[in-house]
């Protein structure tokens, strides 16, 4: 009767159209109240030691660095170096939409702000080139979402904070799917520009290619620089030099300083940044990470109650009497998930889900760390699905297109994301391989 009353107050809150964040916490509340009351102290004790948590600290971070990379011209070099690379080519600029999402990702941890950053760039671009807007919107929408795989990774991050399971871990499984991925929407750019009636371009000559590699590169330095800071260097010896192994820095300070150095590029190498910008930065941004922690806020709540009257471990147990399978319950699991992101998005998808399921996916024998992959994954599907794929109102705003013809836009672009997602659910080593090497 408990998880009944907490459910319906939950969808009924979302149907009369209150935010998601204080759906969750309402009906965790009034739940609360009719069958098992929380302490107003314990709730405040329990929310201020989780909010209280250094790893947090990395969302508003990450959020910055995506910003300065947008305003100080770093984005607009990583596009001049991979259309030198792949402009040539039938589906020359599309694939170069690609590419600089998969670049941009390695610093963001946000597919929104991947769609804004590149998109703002590619889309006239792309339509200029004479791709349809159907085109050009659709690989971007869809190519943006690679921001949340490709570590850093903001739900990595919080589905770490949430379920304690490292997340040096969950950076290195995201980065051999994130690729797979993005290699089937170059893939799926080629195909439909084969479709657009796209010829071959001209091809850039090595010195051109060089000279967008040199100047792209302060850029490339930064997920370089995350990469090394976070898993550090082996352990090494060159004659009289000894090199210490290990990580130099955690992720949240990761973010704190990839921040910090693409401001710093914008401002003294590229020139694009003026101080005078940084106020108008941080009101696009704050709003951003107030969402985040709002919800994360009320999740906490939510999470707390859902334990308290001991659900995971009646999910758990419900999976095992059930005798299913590894494959049905993660068929289970991903068409939950696909339903769910019609409704929620990715933020509160993990804080609720993942402390909810994980579990039960323990008790199988399923790796936290491959589980994490197969939730981020679901969520890049959710994001351009309607009625609250982000991904899509971004993508609208970049184009002016209404959101319904960038979701119809986005279809033939979704068998990638699909194919991404049977890869990571049914081939483990794909999420394993790298953090098997990585301990």
């Amino acid at each position: 009767m408990t998880v009944a009353t907490l459910i319906l107050l939950f969808f009924a809150a979302i149907v009369i159209g209150l935010p998601i964040a204080a759906a969750l916490g309402g009906a965790a509340l009034v739940t609360s109240m009719i069958f098992a009351p929380i302490p107003s102290g314990v709730l405040g004790q329990k929310l201020f030691a989780n909010l209280n948590h250094y790893t947090l600290m990395a969302v508003p971070f990450f959020f910055l660095a995506a910003e300065f990379m947008e305003s100080g011209g770093l984005v607009g070099r990583l596009i001049a170096m991979a259309r030198a690379f792949v402009g040539h080519l039938r589906a020359g600029l599309g694939m170069t939409a690609v590419l600089t999402c998969i670049l941009f990702a390695a610093i963001s941890g946000s597919s929104p702000a991947t769609v804004a950053a590149v998109g703002n760039i590619m889309y006239p671009a792309l339509v200029k080139e004479g791709y349809s807007p159907r085109y050009a919107i659709g690989a971007l929408a869809t190519s943006g979402s690679i921001g949340i795989l490709i570590p850093p990774s903001i739900p990595l991050i919080l589905y770490g904070f949430v379920t304690e399971t490292p997340i040096p871990a969950l950076f290195l499984a995201g980065v051999v799917p994130g690729l797979i991925y993005g290699a089937l929407l170059l893939v799926t750019a080629r195909v439909l520009a084969a479709r657009e009636g796209k010829v071959q371009g001209t091809r850039a000559t090595w010195g051109e290619r060089g000279r967008a590699v040199v100047m792209a590169l302060p850029a490339l330095f930064l997920p370089a620089f995350i990469v090394v800071g976070i898993y550090g260097l082996p352990t090494m010896s060159l004659g009289p030099i000894h090199v210490e192994g290990g990580a130099i820095f955690t992720p949240t300070e990761a973010a704190a300083v990839s921040a910090a150095l693409a401001l710093a590029i914008g401002m003294f190498v590229y020139g694009e940044f003026k101080l005078s910008m940084i106020v108008g930065l941080i009101v696009r941004v704050a709003p951003r990470v107030g969402m985040i922690f709002w919800i994360t806020t009320n999740a906490l709540i939510f999470g707390y109650f859902i334990t308290r009257i001991g659900l995971p471990a009646m999910l758990s147990e419900a999976v095992l009497d059930a005798g299913l399978s590894k494959v049905a319950f993660l068929l289970c699991v991903n068409l939950l998930l696909v339903v769910v992101g019609f409704f929620l998005e990715g933020v509160p998808t993990i804080l609720i889900f993942a402390p909810l399921l994980q579990p039960a996916a323990a008790a199988l024998g399923i790796d936290p760390v491959q589980f994490a992959i197969i939730m981020v994954v679901n969520i890049e599907l959710g994001l351009i699905t309607p009625p609250v794929g982000m991904n899509l109102f971004v993508a609208s705003g970049v184009s002016g297109m209404p959101v319904l013809q960038v979701f119809r836009a986005t279809i033939p672009w979704m068998a990638a994301t699909l194919i991404a997602l049977l890869i990571v659910t049914f081939v483990p080593a794909v999420s394993l391989w790298l953090p098997g090497l990585g301990g």
